[in-house]
């Protein structure tokens, strides 16, 4: 069993051997980024350093009942992978405010996302799939609330066992969402929210 250490204290990955797993950090190519809308990001900062925010809502209507403020990452696709970053959100004005991190894009209607919201009802603080249709929570076990915090960085870490089906998210070390699902397959990472506003910085991502 080998593995890597990332020096931030994100994640401890376990790697088994000879599997060709590599690590990517999305942030790094701001030209590799596409966006529902460009004008409501805005990217500061450089290096490890780098933050993606998103600052206004977005001038988009997805087809289907999604998220409206999503950027994908085009550099690279995964079935089987370990996300983690620091993520901040950035309004809170209705009690149950969110971010999003989705994963798995086949199509602009074929993905999974977790939506990271302040407290758990049928669709916040959800893991749910786009699948040709209106989002669905597929969900089996999941928290009631998150401890967001106002200006404050957080830890998220989201995993994917494609050939398992297993979807697991994490909140400051805590497991807080839990699926099994093997609809989608390989496919482009998003960072976001459904109609809210949140920054993402340290974002990695290892897997094959």
């Amino acid at each position: 069993m080998t593995g890597f250490f990332n020096l931030r204290g994100l994640v401890l990955v376990p790697l088994c051997a000879g599997a060709a797993f590599g690590q990517t950090k999305p942030l790094a190519g701001k030209e590799k980024w596409i966006y529902g809308d460009q004008t409501a990001w805005e990217w500061t900062g450089a290096g490890d350093d780098t933050v993606l925010s998103l600052k206004k809502q977005s001038d988009f209507k997805p087809k289907v009942r999604s998220p409206f403020n999503l950027a994908w990452f085009t550099g690279g696709e995964w079935d089987s992978f370990t996300l983690t970053a620091e993520v901040r959100l950035d309004l809170f004005n209705k009690g149950n405010n969110d971010v999003c991190i989705a994963f798995s894009k086949e199509s602009d209607t074929k993905f999974y996302y977790a939506h990271l919201g302040e407290k758990s009802d049928a669709v916040h603080l959800q893991l749910h799939l786009v699948n040709d249709a209106d989002r669905k929570a597929i969900t089996k076990q999941g928290a009631e609330t998150l401890p967001w915090k106002p200006e404050t960085w957080h830890q998220v870490k989201v995993t994917r066992n494609a050939a398992e089906g297993s979807i697991k998210v994490w909140f400051d070390g805590k497991e807080v969402l839990s699926a099994t699902d093997k609809t989608l397959g390989k496919g482009a990472i998003g960072l976001g929210s459904f109609d809210d506003l949140g920054s993402f910085r340290n974002v990695r991502i290892v897997g094959e």
